[in-house]
């Protein structure tokens, strides 16, 4: 047979339960705020924090230890976050996580286990044996991970440099990802994610039991999460690094406009997919700019100073383009860019107030960042003046033009895997 559960006992687990996941979000919300203002999250907070979560969750697994569909869930959002922890250094938090997701159910079963022994006339079944198990392992590997102890996690880096670079050729997109980032993630992510995902996983089962046909469930789950998860990570951004990143999309949006129609292709955002369009793509005049540009991230210097100086040079903004990929390949190799000569050259593109003169302008203010980004300075100042000098308009309207136009594709590819699980899961159930 199996152990009674009295009821005053489960209501005072699910009481303990609801409380420990409350306190774990209260404090997941307080550090947000923390980062929102760009100050760190203390350890004591984080630490708390996750064994406030590996509580909760270790009690739930007690409740739906026999129900394989609901325990996934309560398996995945740990895993994922104590991967997350020890890929940031943060062993001890994580250690912790393991080692309270795993006590409610060591004591919890194991009480029975232990009654079994010292009672003959109490035998339940073997498989507690099973349940049991798993729940001290996770004790044991909590507290060795957390035996550890922290460790200074490396700087963040989207694509590792290569010996070639003596500077970091992303170093504004590092410097924007480590001002957004909690551990290692950014911070308007976690926020969508946080939101759009419990919306979809509790909405979208609830919608099918009052009689949502499962294929129109199939349509609407991916559109609703997208749509939650891109507007919302757009608002979640921290006004400070908003603006800066509004200056950047000034450049940003023409860019990739120019960058698909001359190439057809989307932007690579990985090394591995940059490798993988240079060795596919033909070398073609028109395509120079954008080549030399992936050969100076991948770390092949020489071939894209050779690539840039074969450019077809045909209009000011040839021209423009050309002394700009010089002065980068310079920069990366150690050199000194001559700023000065480049903001003078940006003055001969296109007419006074054009379209064409403000994008040349918002190239230079992203070298003089990437600049300050490498030495420590405030690399946000000249991004957000000419954010300023473009109009507050013109900028918003680019960062949601670029962040939809990149997020969405992803997000509803998503949103359709996520959904068709969760639709799977509710009609197995009944």
């Amino acid at each position: 047979m199996m152990p009674p559960v009295e009821r005053a006992l489960a209501l005072a687990l699910a009481i303990a339960t609801g409380l420990a996941l409350l306190g774990a979000i209260g404090l997941g919300v307080y550090a947000g705020f923390l980062r929102y203002r760009g100050r760190p999250v203390p350890a004591r907070v984080l630490r708390l924090a996750v064994g406030l979560l590996g509580a909760g969750h270790g009690t739930a697994f007690i409740y739906f230890i026999k129900d394989p569909f609901t325990l996934a869930p309560l398996i995945v959002i740990p895993a994922l976050l104590t991967y997350w922890l020890v890929r940031g250094g943060r062993r001890v938090a994580a250690g912790i996580l393991l080692a309270t997701l795993g006590l409610p159910g060591a004591l919890w079963w194991g009480f029975f286990l232990v009654q079994d022994l010292v009672d003959p006339l109490d035998l339940y079944e073997p498989v507690l044996w099973l349940w049991w198990a798993p729940e001290v392992a996770l004790l044991i590997i909590g507290a060795l991970v957390a035996s550890r102890g922290d460790r200074s996690a490396p700087p963040a880096e989207l694509i590792k440099r290569t010996p070639e670079h003596v500077r970091d050729p992303i170093a504004l997109a590092n410097a924007f990802h480590r001002e957004l980032a909690v551990g290692t993630i950014q911070f308007q992510t976690l926020v969508a994610v946080g939101v759009a995902s419990p919306l979809l996983v509790l909405g979208l089962p609830f919608a099918i039991q009052a009689g949502l046909p499962w294929p129109l469930a199939l349509v609407l789950g991916p559109v609703a999460y997208a749509v939650v998860w891109v507007e919302l990570w757009q608002i979640a951004m921290p006004r400070r690094v908003r603006s800066a990143w509004e200056g950047f999309t000034l450049v940003a949006n023409p860019e990739t406009k120019r960058w698909q129609e001359t190439t057809g292709a989307p932007v690579p955002r990985t090394r591995l997919a940059m490798l993988r369009w240079l060795r596919r793509t033909p070398d073609r005049p028109e395509t120079r700019w954008v080549r030399s540009q992936l050969l100076v991230t991948v770390g092949e210097l020489a071939e894209a100073r050779d690539v840039a100086e074969r450019m077809l040079i045909e209009t000011d903004r040839d021209r423009f383009d050309q002394r700009t990929l010089f002065e980068y390949i310079e920069w990366v190799r150690g050199g000194e860019a001559d700023l000065d000569a480049l903001r003078r050259q940006a003055e001969t593109v296109g007419e006074p107030g054009s379209m064409e003169r403000l994008w040349a302008r918002g190239e230079v203010a992203i070298a003089i960042a990437r600049d300050l980004a490498d030495s420590g300075g405030d690399w946000m100042a000249p991004l957000k003046a000419i954010r300023d000098e473009a109009g507050p308009a013109l900028a918003s309207r680019l960062f949601h033009e670029e962040s939809r136009r990149q997020l969405y594709p992803q997000l509803l590819l998503v949103g359709a895997a996520f959904s068709g699980f969760i639709v799977l899961v509710s009609l197995l159930a009944g």
